[in-house]
């Protein structure tokens, strides 16, 4: 889950991630997002509780937070690299709106998937023969 700050000043605070526990120290996983800046999150049940029912879902009822890639627009043959800095293979949800309609992407037929070789940058290719809008989900 990409989660970027729509704020133009201050800070959004995360507090609601949980901790995890490591020999007698829990380390809190906390998050900072200083205006403009994005974060991709592995979607853990912390962080998608956050978005139902805690501080993501806060700040983006507010208008202050966006979630996701959408509306990417992509040429034909075009692409659309996702850096997502996880350094192992996500999980990618694309997700096509070329006439109004949203469907899911069909790898092969409608997009190609390929990753780096540090699995860090995900890039996103439209073999749908036309001009396309897309919403990408990693996770």
């Amino acid at each position: 889950m990409k989660i970027t700050s729509l704020v133009s000043d201050g800070v959004l605070l995360f507090n609601d991630f949980g901790k995890v526990i490591k020999g007698v120290s829990p380390i809190e996983r906390a998050i900072r997002l200083n205006p403009g800046e994005s974060i991709y999150l592995l979607e853990t049940g912390d962080v998608l509780l956050s978005a139902q029912a805690g501080d993501i879902k806060r700040f983006v009822d507010a208008g202050k937070l966006s979630v996701n890639d959408r509306f990417l627009a992509v040429g034909i043959a075009g692409t659309v690299d996702v850096e997502h800095n996880f350094g192992m293979i996500p999980n990618i949800t694309v997700v096509l709106d070329p006439t109004g309609t949203p469907i899911v992407a069909v790898v092969g037929t409608d997009v190609t998937i390929t990753h780096d070789t540090d699995y860090n940058t995900t890039t996103i290719e439209n073999l749908t023969g036309a001009a396309a809008d897309i919403d990408v989900r990693v996770g």
